[in-house]
């Protein structure tokens, strides 16, 4: 019944089935990981109610990602898309099935929202950390004022290219060192610096500094640019490349 209601809605493609939890609608809106964001529709008084069932926060929790962070996220998404939060799940009453198409796409697009927004954040902050572990090899291997941070270059684009840091060596080569983590965003903004900055004078080294596996096909297309290096490497290869380069 519900489902009828639902594709009354939405349109007769809409992709809906009866569970425990509701009638489910599979949206067009998806989560880091690519699955698409279900809601459940259930019925509240003579209108509906609308529901994530938890999906935001279960998705960002399978990514690994922090659970104080998850859930300030979702209360911040929850107030932009004037939805409530209930049991960790965004939620949205409407009065009749007017509503109905208008709360499920703002339920569908805010739980994909908070998602997004926690991995982007603990991408972030997890690159944050890579950057300040970076900078402690790099002061065993170089004086200080031999290492230069948040350094620009110009690419063969004209664009100037940011990196983390540059390390000078004693033959003036440089090596031009950016942080890498496995999130999409941090692999995209990092291979066009790296791509960029590929053939440049004579005198620039660059890697790709990584401690979290990046996939395979991130992998494969940083390495088109850009050595990857991974942390525990550091030492040894940058010594190599100061020394020799």
């Amino acid at each position: 019944m519900i489902c009828e209601d639902i594709r009354a809605a939405m349109g007769a493609g809409e992709i809906c089935e009866d569970t425990e939890a509701g009638a489910r609608v599979v949206t067009h809106c998806l989560y880091p990981s690519f699955d698409p964001v279900s809601v459940y529709v259930t019925k509240f008084g003579d209108g509906y109610r609308v529901s994530d069932s938890g999906g935001a926060v279960r998705n960002a929790w399978m990514g690994g990602r922090d659970e104080g962070l998850s859930n300030r996220t979702l209360t911040k998404e929850a107030a932009r898309y004037h939805l409530k939060v209930s049991n960790h799940a965004l939620v949205a009453d409407v009065p009749s099935i007017d509503w109905l198409r208008a709360a499920i796409l703002a339920v569908a697009n805010a739980s994909a929202a908070v998602a997004h927004t926690a991995l982007g954040k603990a991408a972030a902050a997890a690159e944050g950390e890579l950057k300040d572990r970076i900078r402690e090899a790099l002061r065993h291997i170089a004086p200080a004022n031999r290492i230069g941070e948040d350094v620009e270059i110009i690419g063969r684009s004209g664009d100037s290219r940011h990196f983390d840091y540059a390390v000078k060596s004693d033959n003036d080569n440089t090596l031009l060192l950016n942080a890498v983590s496995p999130h999409p965003n941090s692999v995209a903004a990092k291979y066009v610096v790296f791509a960029d900055t590929k053939g440049l004078d004579v005198g620039y080294s660059r890697f790709a500094v990584y401690d979290r596996p990046l996939e395979k096909g991130s992998m494969s297309l940083m390495m088109e640019v850009v050595e990857l290096v991974p942390l525990k490497a550091l030492d040894p290869k940058a010594r190599r490349v100061l020394i020799h380069a």
